[in-house]
């Protein structure tokens, strides 16, 4: 079957980065016999577009022109897709504004079809655009009403059947394992490596300096706990970047915070392999990709409460879901931990389960 991934957003949005969601989902159809084709959309006058790349025989990613675009919002051509003879599209939708377009085209044109839904909420700041959005999942809907639909989270399908899109289910993000390095090192060696501060608990959180991901509660973290704790906050460019660097230097609890910034994937997992806890604290999570890496490593997760968290962690089994973030630092404090968390990974969230909950469903 040939397996066209329909992102309905403008451009490549995990371009270089690991455990790129249709590239994990894309290998397990792979896996299953199936040949995915991946499309992104550009500008026309993008040196991309036209272009494309094969990952393996079965793996190809398509970089095609949208004919406009709202923010990151892409209105598109979808009879550009007519020459490759896909047998089903899916639909990466969340609240974007062509989902009902996308649906209607299927319809009309007869294409097998399905949505991936994360989230049907914005989390923007500006009310005045999160209203916007929020009234455009009220139109998308109708569409949603029409079509098989699979939720990455339990709490997501709740949502969405109790707005009468009774057609969902739930078919968890993976973890693609391939692209986990492989570390020999010893955690002193890997500690001495990363320059950091020697015989500390080490508490790890991996997070995008924007509103949304909440960043600046690592500083409230920091005022509850002592100097036998060191916290490593990775985090790329971000609108909030400046602002969280100023913030480091106003008082001296700031001081065990470490700012690595940005640094390569694979860099990331020897940070995963040091910590003794991993810190969440977006109350919006969708999913948690950082999450679920970090459990891989068998790390202690602790999570302000959310629908991703709350799907992948087993309160106090296998990671903490808290309402606070002096909840948080008792956990810490206390030393509390857990043994499940690796196993719970590879039971439950694997992308060849997913893609195959999909393929049973259609």
């Amino acid at each position: 079957m040939r397996i066209g991934y329909i992102h309905l957003d403008y451009g490549e949005w995990t371009n270089g980065t690991y455990n790129a969601q249709e590239i994990g989902l894309a290998q397990a159809f792979e896996s299953l016999g199936h040949k995915v084709y991946i499309f992104y959309w550009l500008n026309k006058h993008d040196s991309k577009c036209f272009s494309e790349v094969n990952l393996t025989s079965n793996i190809k990613k398509i970089y095609l022109p949208y004919r406009f675009r709202i923010a990151h919002h892409a209105i598109v051509d979808l009879d550009l897709l007519r020459s490759y003879k896909l047998d089903i599209l899916h639909l990466q939708t969340d609240n974007l504004l062509y989902v009902t377009e996308a649906i209607y085209y299927c319809i009309k044109k007869n294409i097998k079809y399905y949505c991936y839904i994360g989230t049907i909420k914005s989390s923007n700041p500006n009310p005045i655009i999160r209203k916007i959005l929020d009234r455009i999942t009220l139109r998308n809907i109708k569409a949603l009403k029409r079509s098989c639909v699979f939720a990455k989270t339990p709490a997501m399908a709740k949502e969405l059947i109790a707005l009468g899109v009774k057609n969902t289910i739930v078919a968890p993000v993976g973890l693609d394992q391939t692209v986990i390095p492989k570390e020999e090192k010893s955690k002193n060696d890997l500690i001495s490596d990363l320059k950091i501060s020697q015989n500390k608990t080490y508490i790890l959180c991996v997070c995008a300096l924007r509103h949304d991901k909440h960043p600046f509660d690592i500083f409230k973290l920091a005022e509850l706990l002592d100097e036998k704790f060191c916290i490593i906050y990775i985090g790329g460019n971000g609108p909030l970047r400046e602002n969280f660097i100023n913030k480091l230097s106003e008082k001296e609890s700031y001081n065990k915070i470490k700012y690595v910034g940005a640094i390569p994937n694979a860099l990331i997992h020897s940070y995963y392999r040091i910590a003794d806890y991993v810190v969440n604290f977006n109350p919006n999570e969708i999913f948690g990709m950082a999450i679920l890496e970090a459990m891989y490593h068998n790390c202690n997760v602790i999570a302000i409460k959310a629908p991703g968290p709350e799907c992948i962690i087993e309160n106090k089994v296998s990671g903490f879901i808290v309402n606070s973030v002096e909840e948080m630092s008792k956990i810490i404090i206390n030393r509390q931990k857990v043994e499940n968390a690796r196993q719970r990974v590879m039971t439950n969230f694997t992308w060849k389960k997913t893609a195959s909950t999909i393929l049973e469903q259609l």
